[in-house]
């Protein structure tokens, strides 16, 4: 998985950075990584994550969900944090992102991030690197998409932006 020190600056007119072809997640990267995450977290983390889910009931989770807090940091150091649409597909977790918003500017800057998706009971927290992998105007990859819900679409109807994927660094879900 590529380091944080090895960010490259984007091309100019080409959305994201890094931006890649290979960035799906398959069930069994995020499975290591909820594990390699449980093993190395502290006693209290551990003890609010003590039942850690599998790949699948994350996959599950997000999907019911459908939304993501994504958190990114500002030009000036300052933390940022937004909600957007997410759904989860085939281990690789998406999210949707208007190109004038400032979580996609602060994306083009540094594509760290830390994200969370939960309800009243139960929580899927992260963190790692947001890859572009596709535009809305990616019919194939938004319809992919749509299926992991039970609405039957991925993002409102017209809405123009970018899809990215996320490489997780760390998750815990319970």
């Amino acid at each position: 998985m590529r380091q944080p020190s090895d960010r490259r600056r984007p091309e100019p007119g080409v959305p994201g950075q890094p931006q890649r072809d290979d960035h799906d997640v398959t069930l069994e990267i995020l499975q290591g990584v909820i594990e390699r995450s449980h093993a190395g977290a502290t006693a209290f983390t551990a003890s609010l994550f003590d039942r850690p889910w599998k790949a699948r009931e994350v996959q599950r989770f997000v999907n019911r969900i459908r939304e993501v807090t994504i958190a990114t940091v500002l030009a000036d150091g300052s933390p940022h944090a937004s909600p957007t649409i997410t759904a989860c597909l085939n281990g690789t977790i998406h999210f949707a992102v208007h190109r004038r918003s400032a979580t996609w500017r602060n994306l083009q800057r540094d594509p760290r991030i830390a994200f969370t998706v939960s309800d009243h009971g139960h929580a899927v927290l992260g963190r790692g690197v947001a890859t572009f992998a596709g535009s809305s105007t990616d019919t194939a990859l938004v319809k992919r998409l749509a299926r992991t819900g039970s609405l039957g679409l991925f993002t409102p109807e017209g809405w123009e932006g970018d899809v990215y994927a996320i490489e997780p660094t760390k998750l815990f879900a319970s």
